[in-house]
């Protein structure tokens, strides 16, 4: 099937568009379970920071950022592409959505598993030839296997948010976060928290929580059956595109930490990250906006409905945005507070992350027309422009700067893209004729 064969096949499906109170009620779900995983992780990623300190702290954020960067072997893309055909066709034709759950299933054990593989094998020349000083190759192999569970884990939640089945996710969420906390408290308790520990459960975490999410998804969707890739060439028409723009995506989301801790100590590194982890904390609210807002933009294709998404996007980001304002005013005790005076210069690095966040949470959503748009041309444009932003940028400012620096450079690019977002949203929406 050619791709403009298939695009009009897209259009003439019938668009199953949600209430418009159907994405509240999903962001309710989510951020609810979020919420209690944000309550059951926050201990115990105080105490991971206490325990290790800046320098541990540092090379445990490395090494969990080269492993995240090797997962774009794992993922390659498909995961866009199974959501927006899964929930396209789940509605007016179960089993072809189900043939493409079990093509993502297969393709994904694939490609997880040898994204692993090649974690494994490369350890020890990706940690002597960039990071010598940091001593990570034994930390890098361990780690590696995580991208196996993590693989099987993500089919788990595709499927789900492609159902907009949101109590289940949250619920896998939290009990991810509860299984964590409690082997965490374990460790602690016996002694026996440290970077060896830590990454072991990176992979035995995630591989429990798929084992008890089969429970959760429909057996036609996970019960392999030949031929194993029968909608490959359906998903590849989609990914070979955002392939590309997930590339881009995982290096710009690792660059920072990737080049920080090639001109800086892993100390250095360890604040970067308090900063960091400080701000992820928010993404309870992110997560829950860009998990229900995918499904349903992939559900829509006219461009009336389209132009109402932007608009009821942007007005609920914008007033999310506002109960995040106070932590600009004390952001910087809370640093102290919660992670200890040995972090205290992580607060300049704080705030420009702060104001990055912001910028995120109210322009991804909005990108996601461009997916019933069929424009993953332009998505993997729009990632590569903010990639080759974000590389040149960092190397100007991070060597110099340091940590600041390496936070300005997050900031900047997040202006980059959300103006690229919504020049093309312009472009396709408002400046053709409906």
């Amino acid at each position: 099937m050619t791709w403009q064969a298939l695009r009009v096949r897209l259009r003439a499906q019938p668009v199953f568009a949600l209430p418009a109170s159907s994405q509240l009620r999903g962001v309710a779900f989510l951020v609810g379970g979020n919420v209690l995983k944000l309550a059951l992780g926050f201990g115990t990623s105080i105490l991971i920071f206490r325990v290790l300190g800046p320098s541990d702290a540092g090379r445990l954020t490395l090494t969990l950022s080269v492993v995240g960067l090797l997962s774009i072997i794992g993922e390659f893309g498909l995961r866009d592409a199974a959501v927006n055909y899964i929930a396209r066709w789940l509605p007016t034709a179960p089993e072809r959505a189900a043939g493409i759950a079990r093509t993502f299933l297969a393709s994904k054990i694939f490609l997880s598993a040898l994204a692993s593989t090649v974690g494994i094998l490369g350890a020890g020349w990706i940690a002597a030839s960039f990071y010598p000083q940091d001593k990570i190759g034994d930390l890098l192999a361990l780690a590696a296997f995580s991208l196996f569970a993590d693989g099987l884990l993500a089919f788990a939640v595709v499927v789900l948010e492609a159902q907009q089945k949101f109590a289940a996710i949250s619920l896998l969420g939290v009990l991810q976060a509860a299984v964590r906390a409690a082997l965490v408290a374990m460790l602690f308790l016996a002694h026996q928290v440290n970077l060896y520990t830590l990454l072991a459960l990176e992979s035995i975490v995630p591989l429990s929580i798929f084992i008890y999410s089969l429970r959760l998804i429909p057996r036609a969707f996970y019960r392999l059956r030949f031929p194993l890739f029968e909608h490959l060439a359906l998903l590849w028409h989609f990914t070979k595109w955002i392939a590309l723009a997930a590339l881009a995506s995982a290096i710009f989301l690792k660059l920072d930490v990737l080049i920080l801790s090639f001109y800086r100590t892993p100390a250095e590194v360890g604040l970067y990250a308090a900063a960091f982890a400080l701000v992820g904390k928010l993404d309870v609210v992110k997560n829950a906006v860009l998990t229900t807002a995918f499904p349903e933009a992939c559900r829509r294709s006219e461009t009336g409905a389209l132009r109402q998404y932007v608009t009821r996007s942007l007005r609920f980001t914008g007033l999310a945005s506002l109960a995040f304002l106070p932590l600009f005013v004390i952001g910087g005790y809370l640093i102290e507070l919660i992670y200890g005076v040995a972090y205290r210069g992580a607060i300049i690095a704080l705030y420009p992350l702060l104001a990055a966040y912001l910028i995120g949470l109210n322009a991804e959503p909005v990108a996601y027309v461009l997916y019933p748009l069929n424009q993953p041309r332009w998505i993997a444009a729009s990632d590569l422009m903010q990639l080759a932003f974000n590389v040149v940028v960092n190397l100007a400012l991070i060597p110099r700067f340091g940590i600041i620096g390496a936070a300005g450079g997050v900031l900047l690019t997040r202006v980059v893209a959300a103006s690229i977002t919504f020049i093309l949203v312009r472009r396709f929406l408002w400046s053709k004729a409906a």
